[in-house]
């Protein structure tokens, strides 16, 4: 096993080991069964203290990576721990904890040094997030609202006008309800239609890969590659010829954290492909209302399958993240399911974010608001393309997004692994590594609305003299 640790690096000594062999795992150097030196032997040959070694092993541990086995020492785990029936299409997410990397990465934030560059934090600053006066209320205007079980009526109205804007589609008012959210419309749902042991498709890359949510359902996950023109309907099929699926989650419109759009065709075939093998398509489109081009000229999947396509939206993305609110548009029988769920968990949503979300998305300057910060994120996106080109030629590929505020870097030059990161971390610059929910770790997702042209001109140049200094590294390995 080699491992080589760098003493002057701000990096622990421990993360370096761990990250080392977290890799060595992930470019199968170190296979499932594998035993690793012991804690005195590692120590020795690197140099440092047994504790050291301690430490780096007790966080391998922690993550999953190894077990260890009373008086024989520690070893990698096998596929069975990673994967379903020796199944290489399944993998059980068993990290509940976060990410090491990331953990680093929330410390680095919290610090504030004045050299950060925090392309990290997926949320929208709040001097980009519309600026609407609110009318003065009274308490008793708030208690005398009308909230059905589905939701109150003036904002689900409201939902069917931007839908209607947005893909000159018009949801049918009784199938639109109101959630706490994106994230609550996707727990409610796979509580409701799912049982133990059920298979979902997910998108790779997805964040939907860090919902603890499978792992304490008992769900089996099979991912299914993403490209510029979205999921891959190739290896969706290759799947359904060995597995069923009872449930498909994608993300087609500015997905998330890759940034690409699904194509009209695949479009297409994916619904087509879900009709045949009667499987629900969950559409999550949280996004959707950050759309460059208004009206999106790509279809809804909704729109081309009314009754195979639940729909999930939200109002977080434009509003901010404190205003949690979303809607499902979805069959009643579903959202008959869905309800039950709520109400069995108590947790139905409060009548005052949605009074105060009407009021906001019905004001008169909203709209103007919200088409700035749409310009405002397509002029950022096509200033990093320039800037990428103009000091990193092709080493570093991106493709312009056409709505959100992620972008999806990937470096085309040399394999790079988890350790290459780090120096990220020591040159300040708050980046989503790939490796966090993939396999490889060749991209970055960065979030184009926290970045000013002068601070992305400033993260390209810190990134080509992170790249050059890996090359260099590299070389004399």
């Amino acid at each position: 096993m080699d491992i080589r640790i760098d003493k002057r690096r701000k990096v622990p000594l421990y993360r370096q080991i761990m990250n080392q062999i977290m890799s060595l795992v992930n470019e199968n150097k170190l296979l499932k069964g594998d035993k690793l030196p012991s804690e005195r032997v590692l120590a020795t040959q690197l140099n440092v203290n047994r504790s050291t070694i301690v430490r780096a092993y007790d966080e391998l541990y922690a993550q999953g990576f190894v077990e260890r086995r009373p008086n024989s020492g520690t070893f990698i785990l096998g596929e069975s721990s990673d994967s379903f029936s020796g199944n290489p299409f399944f993998v059980r997410k068993k990290k509940t904890e976060k990410d090491p990397y990331v953990l680093d990465l929330e410390k680095m934030i919290k610090q504030n040094n004045t050299r950060l560059i925090n392309a990290y934090t997926g949320e929208l600053p709040y001097e980009l997030i519309p600026n609407i006066s609110l009318p003065s209320f009274h308490w008793k205007e708030f208690l005398q609202e009308d909230v059905s079980t589905l939701g109150y009526l003036p904002l689900r109205k409201t939902i069917q006008s931007l839908m209607s804007t947005m893909y000159d589609y018009h949801p049918k008012e009784e199938e639109v309800m109101l959630t706490a959210g994106g994230q609550q419309s996707l727990v409610l749902l796979m509580q409701a239609l799912l049982k133990p042991g059920d298979v979902v498709a997910i998108e790779d890359p997805s964040f939907f890969y860090g919902m603890s949510l499978f792992e304490s359902m008992a769900i089996k996950v099979v991912k299914i590659p993403v490209d510029q023109n979205g999921l891959s309907i190739d290896a969706l099929e290759e799947v359904l010829q060995v597995e069923s699926i009872q449930l498909l989650l994608t993300n087609p419109n500015f997905q998330n954290p890759t940034g690409s759009s699904m194509s009209l065709e695949r479009r297409k075939q994916l619904v087509k492909v879900c009709r045949k093998y009667r499987i629900p398509i969950v559409e999550d489109d949280v996004f959707g209302q950050l759309s460059y081009q208004v009206p999106n000229p790509l279809p809804l999947l909704k729109k081309l399958a009314p009754e195979t396509v639940i729909y999930l939206g939200s109002v977080s993305k434009m509003l901010g993240k404190r205003m949690q609110l979303g809607w499902i548009d979805a069959p009643k029988l579903v959202l008959d399911e869905v309800i039950k769920v709520r109400d069995e968990y108590e947790s139905e949503l409060s009548v005052f974010p949605q009074v105060l979300a009407t009021h906001v998305l019905q004001d008169r300057t909203f709209n103007n608001q919200l088409n700035d910060l749409r310009n405002h994120l397509k002029e950022n996106s096509r200033y990093l393309a320039k800037e990428l080109k103009s000091q990193l030629g092709t080493k570093v590929t991106y493709h312009l997004p056409k709505g959100g505020y992620y972008a999806w870097l990937t470096y085309s030059e040399q394999v790079l692994t988890r350790e290459d990161w780090e120096q990220f971390l020591d040159n300040q610059v708050a980046v989503y590594p790939s490796f966090l929910n993939t396999e490889n770790a060749q991209s970055c997702r960065l979030n184009l609305a926290r970045l000013s042209k002068e601070q992305l001109s400033f993260f390209v140049g810190r990134l080509k003299s992170i790249l050059e200094s890996i090359e260099k590294d590299k070389q004399v390995d």
